[in-house]
This record gives C-alpha cells, sequence and structure tokens, in this order.
C-alpha cells in the first residue's frame, strides 16, 4: 500500500455533510430538477398554476414590494456611504436577490445589465460542487469577475453572501449579489475599461468565484492580493466593502421576512415570482410587437494598425461585424441570433456569452420590461444564439474580454431597429427610436 494511503488511514474520517439544497437535495440536483421541469413543462420549476398568487394575489404583491424594497434600500444605503466616486457620483452599483440554485428573484436600480450574469456566476459555483469544496457555510463570502464564467468584463467586480434558512440554519434558502464596476481593474493599461490589453492575461485583477472571505469578514489575502495589484486600492476596497455591506443587509432583510413569513411562503413566493416574470415578458412582447425575423447588422471600427506600442499581431485595422437577428414567435418567445458575427481577434474587445446576456438584459429592461419586476423570469422566455469563437463569445480563445461594449453597443442598434419596426407594424409609432 503506498505510504499516503497509509497516512490517510490515520486521519480522523470526515463527516459527510448534509445537502445545503431545499428537500434535502444538492444544489445541483436541485438545478438539474429546475432545468428538467422547465424543459418538460415550459414553465419555471413546473409551475403551470399559482398558489401564493391565486390564492392572495394582495398578499403576493406585499412580498414583491418587500423583497424588491430590501434590495432598493440595500443599494441606496450602500451609494450614499460610499466614498468611490463611481458609486456615489455614477452609481455603477446593483444588489439581487437569487435561489439557491441561481435564479434572480428581485433586483435594484442601478447597472441592470448583471441581473443575469451574477445568474451565471451562482450556477457555475453550484454545477462546479462549491457545495462540497471549497463549501459554503453561513458567513462565507465569494467573489467573481471573469467574462467566461459571468460577467460582462473583469472590471464589474461581483460579490455573493449565501442566505441560510432561519428556521433551518443548515439549509440553503437564498444568494445575495452586488456588483460595482471598479475605478481600476489592474489591467495592463489603467482604468476599468482598459484599451491597451490583447490577450486575457493582461485583463487584470482574475476572481472565479473565489471564496474570498469567512465568518463575514474578507480574508487578508484577498485584500493583500487586489489591492496590490490595483493602481487605486483605497477606491478598491472602498468599493470591496460596500459590495459586501450591501449584501449583508439584503441578509438581514430576508432573514426578518422569514421569520415573519415562514420559509416556506418564501420559497413558494421566490418559485412563482419568477414564473409570473416568465409570463409577464412574453404577455408584452405578443401584445407589443409582430411575430417574425427582423435583421439589423451592426459595425465597429478600431484603428490600430498605427500604434507601435501593441505586439505586432495587435497592430491591424477592424471592422467588427455584429450579424444581428430578431426571432419573435408567436407565443412571444424572443431568441436573439448573432451567428455569422465577425472572428475574436487580438484586441479588448470580444465578449463571453455572459456578457452578451448582460447586453440584452440593457436592451430588454429599456423597453419591453420597464417596470420594477424584472427578474430571471424573462430569461426563460429568450434564446440566445452565438457561433463560439466570434469576437461575440470568445469561448476558449485567449483574447481580452476588458472593453466588449463597443461592439456590443454597435450591434445592440439593431435591437433598437427590430422592436422600432415591430412597434410601428402594431401602430405604436410614439414608442420607436429612429
Amino acid at each position: 500500500m503506498p505510504m499516503i494511503d497509509k497516512t490517510r488511514e490515520l486521519e480522523p474520517a470526515a463527516n459527510a455533510a448534509a445537502p445545503l439544497g431545499w428537500d434535502g437535495l444538492t444544489l445541483r440536483e436541485m438545478l438539474e430538477r429546475s432545468e428538467a421541469l422547465f424543459a418538460e413543462t415550459g414553465h419555471y420549476h413546473g409551475l403551470e398554476e399559482f398558489s401564493l398568487k391565486s390564492s392572495d394575489p394582495l398578499h403576493y404583491e406585499k412580498l414583491f414590494s418587500r423583497v424588491r424594497g430590501g434590495m432598493v434600500s440595500a443599494r441606496e444605503t450602500a451609494l450614499n456611504i460610499s466614498a468611490s466616486p463611481i458609486v456615489r457620483e455614477l452609481g455603477e452599483i446593483t444588489f439581487a436577490l437569487y435561489t439557491p440554485e441561481g435564479d434572480s428573484v428581485a433586483l435594484s436600480t442601478g447597472i441592470i445589465v448583471h441581473v443575469h450574469t451574477m445568474s451565471e456566476a451562482i450556477k457555475f459555483m453550484v454545477r462546479g460542487g462549491w457545495e462540497d469544496n471549497p463549501k459554503i457555510r453561513p458567513g462565507d463570502i465569494f467573489a467573481n469577475n471573469q467574462p467566461s464564467i459571468g460577467d460582462v468584463h473583469p472590471a464589474d467586480v461581483q460579490t455573493f453572501v449565501p442566505i441560510f434558512n432561519p428556521e433551518d440554519p443548515g439549509e440553503l434558502l437564498a444568494w445575495a449579489g452586488g456588483v460595482i464596476h471598479v475605478m481600476d481593474i489592474g489591467a495592463s493599461t489603467p482604468g476599468g475599461v482598459p484599451i491597451g490589453p490583447t490577450t486575457r492575461y493582461e485583463d487584470g485583477i482574475d476572481l472565479h468565484c473565489d471564496k474570498i472571505g469567512e465568518g463575514d469578514e474578507l480574508h487578508s489575502s484577498h485584500i493583500r492580493r487586489c489591492t496590490m495589484m490595483s493602481r487605486a486600492p483605497g477606491l478598491w476596497m472602498l468599493d470591496e466593502r460596500t459590495r459586501l455591506s450591501g449584501c449583508h443587509m439584503i441578509r438581514d432583510a430576508i432573514e426578518r421576512l422569514v421569520l415573519e413569513e415562514g420559509a416556506e411562503t418564501i420559497k413558494t413566493f421566490m418559485r412563482e415570482a419568477i414564473e409570473d416574470g416568465r409570463r409577464e415578458f412574453k404577455s408584452r412582447v405578443r401584445g407589443l410587437l409582430v411575430p417574425g425575423r427582423y435583421r439589423s447588422p451592426g459595425f465597429q471600427e478600431a484603428f490600430f494598425g498605427d500604434k507601435e506600442q501593441l505586439p505586432a499581431r495587435a497592430r491591424r485595422d477592424l471592422i467588427l461585424h455584429g450579424a444581428y437577428e430578431a426571432r419573435i414567435d408567436r407565443d412571444g418567445h424572443w431568441t436573439t441570433d448573432l451567428t455569422g458575427s465577425s472572428a475574436w481577434g487580438w484586441h479588448p474587445f470580444n465578449a463571453t456569452f455572459s456578457g452578451q446576456q448582460g447586453m440584452m438584459w440593457i436592451l430588454f429592461t429599456q423597453t419591453l420590461i420597464c417596470n420594477d419586476k424584472i427578474n430571471d423570469g424573462a430569461y426563460y422566455g429568450t434564446t440566445l444564439e452565438i457561433t463560439p469563437r466570434t469576437w461575440c463569445d470568445i469561448a476558449d480563445m485567449p483574447g481580452s474580454s476588458s472593453t466588449p461594449w463597443a461592439p456590443m453597443f454597435a450591434t445592440s442598434t439593431g435591437y433598437m431597429r427590430s422592436v422600432s419596426r415591430a412597434l410601428q407594424s402594431r401602430g405604436y409609432i410614439e414608442e420607436i427610436v429612429s
């Protein structure tokens, strides 16, 4: 027998931890069941009928107002106590509540792009077995800014705090998430939107849903690493503590709500709120737009051919093509199709699949769901199709994603044109964007 196996026999046996999910399931099992029920029924978590909303609609609306009020209160408090100018003056901050398997229930005001990017990050942890390693415990703090996991670009730093059930402390009830666009991410050139990087190795501080704290305290190693790598360490720490404070405020608000309403009521509410959001989104699409295919490509120029400070392979003048098509079905399902766009390249304008999800949310929340009931329900009424290894979805290629907004905005003018054509076809002339 190898010596390492002999020494392990001398170690005390580790007690198998009980699953964290609802109904005795692991978080991964919860996610897989949710996805299977949606695939089978077309309804979020198989909810074809509402129990809470149908039996007591006023109570349902009250719960939604209280939950969303907790998100907004956390954001406004964090915004006004922060000394970071990007938070206090520009409002580059948002908070949201998520189910244990990572679906958004409610979102604060702020940079609403991240309603689903944070969802992708939580699902990355769930699928990756974070429940077992590095484990998820009360008081833990996680952080992500990796666009390939769940983000738009590295300067959008996300903080996640698990919320455990006050009635059953071993059960994960929800997640609180917050995101801030930081002033400097430590990339090869300064700022929160650096143009200099040409590979992901130059994109700066890289957090892969890392556990950055325990017992509600940030790890000293995380603080030292990030402050050494950022050109604005003071502002970084202000933002770090602002996100954490907001997440803790959300945790406190949800725990109080559970103590008042009961955990089962809150669980039922969270799932119904997401399915309600899905139905409302599809209803608005059916009521405002005309089914069909809408095509409107976009282009983004970049003149890097004379930039001698760049590597030779990056010194090129670019025209990035975004092949935009929107398909609207009769039942109100929306498909965004970006297949056929330009290839990825050695420049900072490459996006990820998660980044494109964020772009979709910016567009939807300014037009079709411009109300307070924004959550992942609308995500379940949409499909995003992209060719991997294009600038639209860099996939496993090593290019930089530090500034994907330029081509994403240029391409997404196709969304506004498509919606405008559909609105005009319905006769809503005053709503179109010329």
